[in-house]
């Protein structure tokens, strides 16, 4: 297990970190002065200087940031943020969730031209999802459902359907674990968003090889479906108002890469990717100190040709809004824990 969580930090500190080197590296090319190259917040670990830039590793792992000269105060000399062209700024403020969906696409990429690419479902458990049947009775990630009430299930197709026209049947699967065969009874809960029965697991892919070219299009493709997907979710939870009693932060998508991780290395990549896009996605949020919110003051700039705030007053709102997304982050992050060990 310790493995699987060793893996699941470094996956995560590496979104982490490619997004933090989008907005570094186009500043660099934008000629702005960079003070700070952080990962983490918090009390500092490690760090060191080269030339104008401090690198830190800070001891809280929810994140970082890169400090820009002028970005949250009113300095307007030779390498501020301030004094650069809206355009310039954006794409600064742009580079760092791009660089994430671009992981993706790489990670995904590579992992259809190692392992191939998906062609449907197995019958093989890919992730457990908690509080669902399948975590109570006992599935775990890499187990195979090999027939259900005695009829045998060679394909992941069968398995979905049969589980999907059982909501509130009880079960009887047969499930294949390494070297051995044992039973377990489940009955599947209606997922109401979908109108099916669930137990709550995700099956992994059957598998077909690729060539590298036919890799980079399945990594492109497949990231604008989880684009797609993603919207779609958060949609759905919003209208249904489980938009917040779904959200999980850094613990549940560390858990997530863990139990992913033990079912092997195609199936950590796949999801690796997904949470990238799911970073990503969510710093183009208008939120106050998420890029999105920052985009948001250089729209309004670029259409009124003048600041909204002057710098000190956009700094606080930025601020405040950080303040606030700590303590939601903190919140989220207890009901993480309440939910992985009750």
């Amino acid at each position: 297990m310790v493995p699987n969580v060793l893996a699941a930090i470094a996956a995560f500190g590496a979104m982490i970190f490619f997004h933090e080197l989008g907005h570094f590296l186009m500043a660099k090319r934008a000629g702005v002065r960079v003070h700070a190259f952080a990962l983490g917040f918090g009390p500092q670990l490690i760090g060191w200087r080269r030339g104008e830039t401090k690198y830190t590793l800070n001891l809280l792992p929810f994140g970082g940031y890169v400090r820009m000269e002028g970005e949250d105060e009113g300095s307007t000399g030779e390498g501020s943020f301030r004094v650069k062209s809206v355009g310039a700024r954006m794409a600064i403020i742009v580079a760092g969730p791009l660089m994430n969906l671009l992981s993706a696409v790489v990670i995904l990429a590579i992992a259809a031209a190692v392992f191939g690419e998906p062609t449907g479902p197995s019958n093989r458990v890919g992730t457990v999802e908690p509080g669902w049947p399948a975590r109570a009775v006992g599935i775990e990630p890499g187990d195979a459902i090999v027939a259900i009430d005695s009829v045998p299930m060679t394909t992941g197709d069968q398995v979905i359907e049969t589980i999907h026209k059982s909501a509130g049947r009880a079960l009887v699967l047969t499930v294949r674990r390494r070297d051995r065969e044992f039973t377990v009874t489940v009955t599947p809960r209606l997922d109401e968003t979908r109108g099916v029965g669930r137990i709550g697991f995700q099956p992994l892919p059957v598998l077909t090889r690729v060539n590298p070219l036919q890799a980079l299009g399945l990594g492109v493709r497949r990231t604008g479906e989880f684009i797609v997907l993603l919207f779609g979710a958060v949609r759905t939870l919003a209208r249904d108002g489980k938009f917040f009693e779904s959200l999980g932060g850094p613990v549940a998508a560390g858990n997530m890469l863990a139990q992913t991780a033990s079912t092997g290395v195609q199936a950590f990549l796949n999801v690796a990717a997904f949470l990238s896009v799911m970073i990503g996605i969510f710093n183009l949020l208008p939120i106050p100190a998420l890029d999105g919110g920052r985009l948001a003051f250089l729209l309004g700039e670029a259409v009124r040709r003048r600041p909204l705030l002057d710098a000190r007053k956009e700094g606080l709102v930025h601020t405040v809004g950080f303040a606030l997304l700590l303590l939601l982050l903190f919140g989220v992050t207890l009901r993480d824990f309440r939910r992985l060990f009750p």
